[in-house]
């Protein structure tokens, strides 16, 4: 120990000499005598109060520099590590000396030759392990300087220090300190300063108690190095009393903080010290002056002490470390409700807290110590002390032999043992606190004669060489292989002898069966098969989705062979089987497999599966459900369960029919309602590119395949598809075409993996002969692509106390995707080399965000342990939650009578900003709502109107109503705190909340006969009625009251999954809903399992959305809170911490948008104004009174329309940004006068005689209620008046103006409409008549006929008419060849008579004549042959004719009429010769 040369050696052996030496037989000895009681004032210069401020760690240093100086024979300064941001960690010793000591540099005991210091206890004073808790870190201070500066003057700290060793360390995070604010009572956002610069709080970082050995010393290897340093020296020096100063109560809390059964609060969890540590805890709050009264900060504590775990559990804590792991007893000492109070009250709290410091202190002289020494007197080390009742507690010895045992009064029995030596009989104490310092009780203990030699065998270990590496000759094969088509019977087979030859790298599964009852086979490739290894990530193949595709398949049977013939023989195989668990599923669709045919290029021939379903349409898309989707195929839920049963990282999805890596996402949002989108044949140009938030690295793991096959990356085009041309040989799926319901996209939305669909080739059942082709050409990028699941971060999510977090959600640079930590907590993250921000997030612990660089060379991967501290509900209430630690804490079902009585107490004590209706009409007496507002009564015209229900299925609105509690809770705290969100939300918007109440009873009478039920079902639910046509008074009440209101907005809640459902269609209200999401962590999806009633209310939710939206303009997003729709109820604040966020998210959206005013030229409100969104299909109203326009509208540039009858419209562009409402101010319209044809002011008499006329005002509406445009109004009764007429606007509506009095009949025609007429009589000149409103049917007549008639009638006409054209054109062809018909075609026809037709005497004795006449002339003469001067003459014939003007040669009877015929002639005799 630190003491100085001014201890004179006779005092401590006169000191030595009047202590009675222990007898061999542990006779209990006391070394204190009666004191005399003196009392003297002492005048204390507190100089260092003046000036009073937070000191930094640089000023801390100092400090303890100065006091070293100026105190040597009292203080001594060191360090015990430093921090990740280099910080060193001061501590500071401080006692008076009794001996000549050797210092050390640590501030330990050290003695040279004798032991004045002996049996001295040692305390230490910790404060500001949570950097922003900083009051304990001055009064530490405070108390080192008073102690140091007060020594020679007050016979009380001479005491104190004569007697005990104290230690201070001020700041265990002086990085977090420097990250705090001051003034600030609750930490800053996301827990900026809480933690040390990782962002960790230290507080939960140490070893617990209650996990086992090994978790914390895996743990150890990512311990912050505060804790670390803390750690160490906590178990290194023989600390007796301990206390650990924190902010934001005031409270003495003592062990244990933490329970076996892990509960949030509420039950005590004690040491076998609890009365020891109970008088601790008194000894310091009953001396502190606010502390004792036990109510403070919005708690009560009985008599301002607590245990730990009964006020909120955490794990890793330092005070349940000191207690399980060292002799020392620590207090943790909540100081101030504030946590980092201004420094100006420094001195008060400084005043407040000394004189319970003090009295603690002494309290490290309670019970007994002594010495355990051999029979030699040579101190034992690391003998155990055991008091009989507290043996779970035993005390060990330290290196001089030294223990201090705190002890109540009363009588205990003692026992001491050490290894190797015979424990003494139990010595019987008693044990009364009255003297100064502890009753001293030494031991002596005697060894124990045993043999302990032994022998002990030596084996060495060789680890043989690998072998030489095999000759390849066979395509890479170390054996030959035969590349042929597998059937299902022959895949199977071949599978069995993989799993058989090599059973221990093998793993062979099925994971479902086809509709015809296949196997779906999966073989599992890994050093340890059947079992996931922590930190060894699981990759996926999947083949033969489409049965008719088939190259995959075979590839994949090949990879196996390959890869399990080359392991242990191939380094690079060898390294990617040891370090990946590798699934192939050789055919997703063996039932289509088994009807396809070999050598099939382009058919659809086995495509689907046995139900003609093609199963990469048959997955959940993101963007909605039809036909082939909405029900699962056996398959698909067979690979859906496998794919979320393993923690997945990369994935490819074998496919043919092209050649390119295809990457998500594979379709578009509004692919379902657009058929033409889902055609391959369109050109890739005319496509809408959809990338996901990770397309760079999507792109990536394309190219990577692509590059490495030595075609696919020339993205030459399939020769039946020549329009395809693929940059790089990849492709964005939705640019391609789109792939509605497909599973890569799945994959990636649902599951967390990455995914790529690789099209192998342009044939889908090409030849068994060309298998060797497409072997060469793709075994290199299947092996680069498993590869690069290595690359990016990974490592393990543990809590402090090493803990493995299970289903923790990774996202990776504020992207919405994540990833999520497996059962052991073991996670991997692809990522592309550089730097990013990990985030990380887990239900019930605080969230990390760290930044992680991962390297851009082997091994391309970067481990990152991370550890999350537990986020007990108290520091989460307070970071995030106003501190409200009733919705957190505690949390239940409420009873209708105890909502309304919440809801009334809510009024009273905050009557300005809420008013609860109840029973003050029809509606509240069935509906009991509660408005918030600020300012209530004021004008509510400039604020939107949002509606909170609290569900719309009445076995959901318990669960609903305890959110919707809590909501109201935090906004009216919310405002109570000045807070800038809340008071914003409050002055821009009504809030009504609805907590349905109607069938709580029966449900929770259900609930509370068995709390196990997950979905309580009751029939005839609210959302059921509210969609029903029939009458029935709830129903009815609550869609006259939303269609009073005119709700902008709605948020209403439900279960059974946590998605978020809102109307679709509409891109304004699609960006609100991205928005709502959009949450700085997000938590991992909802898996929740699927049932008949889930699906139901899922499908009545979107129904509902579409009627409240269409029917009522109201838009109501519905968000999913739980898998179960009354979950129990501790679970209630899990449910509210995870959807806060979203709901927040909602009521952010009053903050962004833009407002005005709309006015003709004299200034006056255009009540009759409308403001219509360009490019989008939105129409809002002003205001009815002052003819306000106000839009919640996300970020963007947009342009306006605003318009009022009979007013010129004007457009209007404005950029909102986020945050802001932009107010555009007055907007004034220009009257005029609209008038569509001629409108007649009538100057002479009416026909009625009176003299006087009115106007008429209506709107023309089609029986959906949507107006008619540019419909014709005019007068046809009485007669002589249809020149009065109009046109209505975009409205609908008219105006006829000068309408003489009487009864007249108004027609109305539009196009492709009926007319309608209506008779009217206008009694009173001067008042217009108003509201004269029209419903047009729509006239499906065409030309006089129903539809359907005409398109028969016309369909015929059409059909005839083609008829008619066919035969005019076949006629007309066939008479303009006639004439160039060869005649020589001739036949001659076997006759009855010369006779019948009428043939003369050159037919032939056969009966037969010519029915064709002969090409050979009358007077031709025949001759066997023609010489050239007769051809001659014949070729020319028909040309002589013409110029002789038909003179026939002397030769001929009669020319011919066309020479063609003879040359046909010539050219057949030709032929013939």
């Amino acid at each position: 120990m630190y003491v100085s040369a001014y201890v004179f050696a006779v005092a401590f052996m006169c000191l030595t000499a009047a202590t009675p030496t222990p007898s061999p037989t542990s006779t209990p000895i006391s070394t204190s005598r009666p004191a005399t009681a003196h009392v003297e004032v002492v005048a204390e210069a507190e100089s260092f109060l003046d000036n009073a401020h937070y000191q930094n760690n640089e000023e801390i240093g100092e400090l303890f520099q100065s006091l070293a100086r100026d105190y040597p024979t009292l203080a001594q300064t060191y360090t015990i590590g430093r921090t990740i941001q280099g910080r060193p960690l001061h501590a500071l010793a401080l006692n008076a000396p009794t001996a000549t000591p050797t210092p050390t540099s640590d501030g330990s005991h050290g003695i040279s030759g004798n032991d004045g210091d002996l049996l001295r206890p040692m305390v230490k004073l910790v404060a500001n392990i949570q950097g922003d808790e900083t009051l304990g870190r001055q009064i530490v201070l405070y108390m080192a300087e008073y102690l140091a500066s007060s020594y020679e003057a007050n016979p009380e700290v001479q005491k104190l220090l004569n007697t005990t060793e104290i230690h201070f360390l001020p700041s265990c995070n002086p990085d977090g300190f420097a990250a705090a604010k001051e003034g600030n009572c609750e930490s800053l956002p996301h827990y900026v300063g809480r933690g040390n610069a990782a962002g960790i709080d230290l507080n939960r970082d140490f070893p617990d108690r209650l996990e086992q050995q090994h978790v914390n010393q895996l743990r150890a290897q990512s311990r912050q190095p505060e804790t670390a340093a803390l750690a160490e020296w906590i178990v290194s020096k023989p600390f007796v009393l301990s206390a650990n100063f924190h902010g934001g109560a005031v409270v003495a809390s003592y062990p244990y903080d933490n329970s076996v059964s892990h509960n949030d609060c509420c039950e005590e969890s004690l040491t076998p010290d609890d009365l020891v540590f109970k008088q601790l805890a008194h000894t310091y709050s009953d001396n502190h002056p606010i502390m004792r009264r036990g109510n403070n900060c919005n708690d009560t504590f009985a008599g301002g002490i607590t245990n730990g775990a009964n006020w909120y559990e955490l794990s890793g804590g330092m005070q349940d470390f000191n207690y399980a792991f060292s002799n020392c007893f620590e207090l943790t000492i909540e100081l101030s409700c504030c946590k980092y109070p201004p420094a100006s009250s420094l001195p008060d709290e400084w005043a407040r807290n000394k004189r319970p410091l003090m009295q603690l202190l002494k309290q490290a002289h309670i019970g007994i110590k002594g010495l355990v020494q051999d029979a030699s007197g040579y101190p034992i080390p690391d003998a155990t002390i055991i008091v009989s009742g507290l043996e779970d507690k035993p005390i060990r010895t330290s290196k001089r032999g030294e223990y201090w045992r705190l002890l109540t009064p009363g009588i205990y029995s003692v026992t001491a043992a050490a290894f190797g030596y015979q424990s003494n009989a139990p010595l019987e104490l008693h044990v009364t606190n009255e003297n100064a310092e502890a009753m001293r009780v030494d031991f002596k203990l005697s060894p124990v004669e045993s043999n302990f030699d032994g022998n002990f065998r030596k084996q060495k270990v060789e680890r043989a060489e690998p072998p030489e590496k095999l000759k390849e000759d066979y395509d890479g094969f170390l054996t030959p292989t035969k590349f042929e088509h597998h059937n299902y019977a022959a895949m199977e087979s071949y599978l069995r002898n993989m799993r058989a030859s090599y059973p221990t790298l093998t793993n062979l599964y099925s994971i479902g069966k086809s509709v015809e009852g296949r196997d779906l086979w999966v073989l599992e490739i890994s050093t340890t098969p059947g079992a996931h290894v922590p930190g060894v990530p699981e990759f996926k193949y999947v083949a033969n989705m489409h049965g008719n595709e088939v190259v995959g398949k075979e590839m994949l049977l090949l990879l196996t062979k390959y890869m399990l013939e080359r392991y242990g023989n191939d380094e690079r195989i060898t390294r990617l089987v040891n370090g990946t668990r590798i699934h192939m599923l050789y055919s997703m669709n063996p039932d289509g497999y088994e009807v396809s045919r070999e050598g099939d290029r382009t058919s659809g021939l086995g495509r689907p599966n046995a139900h003609l379903v093609d199963l990469n349409r048959n997955f959940p898309d993101q963007y909605g459900t039809d036909k082939f989707n909405k029900v699962t195929e056996p398959e698909v839920a067979a690979v859906m369960n496998w794919t979320l049963s393993l923690p997945f990282v990369l994935s490819a999805n074998l496919h043919g029919g092209s050649l390119v890596a295809n990457y998500p996402f594979d379709d578009n949002e509004n692919d379902f309602n657009d058929p033409y989108s889902r055609l391959r044949d369109a050109s890739i140009s005319g496509r809408k590119l959809n990338p996901t938030e990770d397309n760079e690295l999507f792109r990536h793991l394309a190219l990577t395949y692509s590059r490495a096959h030595p075609t696919m990356h020339q993205g030459k085009p399939c020769p039946l598809f020549q329009n395809e041309h693929f940059v790089d040989g990849i492709t964005n799926g939705a640019q391609w075409y789109s792939v509605t319901g497909g599973m890569q996209d799945w994959n990636y939305v649902r599951a967390g993996c990455m995914e790529l669909t690789i099209e192998m080739g342009c044939d889908k059942y090409p030849m068994a002969k060309e298998l060797p082709d497409y072997w060469r050409d793709n075994r290199e990028p299947m092996l680069q692509l498993i590869e690069q699941v290595h690359h990016g971060i990974y490592g393990f999510v543990r809590s402090s106390i090493g803990t493995p977090i299970a289903g923790a959600a990774i996202g990776l640079d504020g992207g919405n995707h994540t990833t999520f930590s497996g059962t052991f907590g073991d996670y991997y993250k692809l990522a592309l080399p550089g730097r990013h921000n990990l985030t990380v997030l887990a239900d019930g612990f605080a969230p990390l965000r760290v930044e992680v660089e991962v390297p851009d060379a082997e091994p391309f991967g970067k481990r990152n342990p991370v550890t999350l501290m537990r986020d007990d509900p108290q520091h989460w209430a307070s970071a995030n939650d106003f501190r409200i630690i009733e919705n957190v804490v505690n949390t239940r079902y409420h009873t209708n009578a105890e909502v309304r009585q919440r809801f009334a107490e809510l009024e009273t004590q905050n009557a300005q900003i809420a008013s609860f209706g109840y029973a003050d009409n029809e509606f509240s007496q069935h509906f009991n709502y509660l408005k918030l507002t600020s300012n209530i009564g004021e004008p509510e015209e400039h604020k939107y109107k949002l509606l909170v229900i609290s569900s719309m299925f009445d076995t959901t609105a318990p669960l609903g109503r305890e959110i919707m509690l809590n909501l109201v809770r935090h906004l009216i705290e919310g405002h109570k705190l000045q807070d800038v969100s809340v008071v914003q939300l409050l002055r821009r918007s009504v809030i009504y909340f609805l907590p349905h109440m109607e069938k709580f009873n029966d449900i929770f009478t259900m609930y509370n006969a068995n709390n196990s039920i997950c979905d309580p079902m009751m029939p005839d639910e609210l959302a059921e009625r509210l969609l029903s046509p029939e009458t029935e008074t709830t129903r009815d009440l609550l869609l006259q009251f939303l269609q009073n209101e005119r709700f902008d907005l709605m948020l209403t809640f439900s279960a059974g999954s946590s998605d978020l459902s809102y109307p679709r269609g509409d891109s304004i209200l699609e960006k609100f809903a991205h928005s709502i999401r959009q949450t700085e962590f997000n938590y991992s999806p909802l898996q929740c399992s699927s049932s008949a009633t889930r699906q139901l209310h899922s499908e009545t939710t979107e129904r509902l959305t579409n009627l409240l939206h269409k029917m009522y303009k109201i838009p109501m997003y519905t968000l999913g809170l739980s898998c179960c729709r009354m979950p129990g109820n501790a679970h209630i604040a899990s449910v509210w911490r995870t959807n806060m966020e979203k709901i927040k998210n909602f009521f952010g959206l009053v903050q962004t948008g833009i407002s005005g005013l709309v006015q003709n030229d004299k200034g006056q409100p255009l009540r009759e104004a409308f403001v219509k969104m360009l490019e989008h299909s939105s129409v809002y109203n002003v205001t009815r009174n002052a003819a306000r326009f106000q839009l919640m509208l996300p970020k963007g540039l947009y342009g306006l329309e605003v318009s009022a009858p009979n007013h010129e419209s004007q457009i209007i562009k404005t950029h909102v940004q986020h945050g802001i409402i932009n107010d555009l101010g007055v907007i004034k319209l220009h009257s005029f006068t609209l008038i569509k044809g001629e409108v007649t002011e009538l100057t002479g008499k009416a026909s009625s005689g009176s003299g006087s006329t009115t106007s008429i005002t209506g709107i023309v509406l089609d029986n959906s209620n949507h107006p008619i445009r540019n419909a014709k109004i005019s007068v046809i009764q009485p007669p002589g008046l249809t020149h009065l007429r109009n046109f209505t606007n975009s409205m609908g509506e008219y105006r006829l103006a000068a309408v003489p009095l009487g009864a007249i009949t108004l027609k109305v025609e539009a196009p492709r409409h009926f007319e309608a007429t209506r008779d009217l009589r206008l009694p009173q000149a001067g008042q217009p008549t108003e509201n004269v409103v029209f419903h047009l049917k729509f006239n499906a007549h065409v030309f006089g006929l129903p539809r359907f008639i005409f398109i028969i009638v016309a369909s015929v006409l059409i059909i005839v008419g083609v008829v008619i054209c066919v035969l005019c054109a076949q006629f007309w062809f066939y008479r303009r060849h006639r004439g160039k018909m060869p005649y020589y075609n001739f036949s001659l026809l076997p006759q009855k008579s010369k006779e019948q037709f009428g043939l003369d005497d050159d037919a032939g004795d056969d009966g037969e004549t010519e029915l064709f006449r002969s090409p050979i002339k009358r007077g031709m003469t025949i001759q066997p042959y023609f010489d050239e001067e007769h051809l001659e003459r014949i070729l020319h014939t028909d040309d002589e004719d013409e110029e002789q003007d038909f003179e026939i040669e002397p030769e001929l009877d009669e020319a011919d009429e066309s020479g063609d015929e003879i040359v046909m002639l010539h050219h057949h005799n030709r032929h013939k010769q």
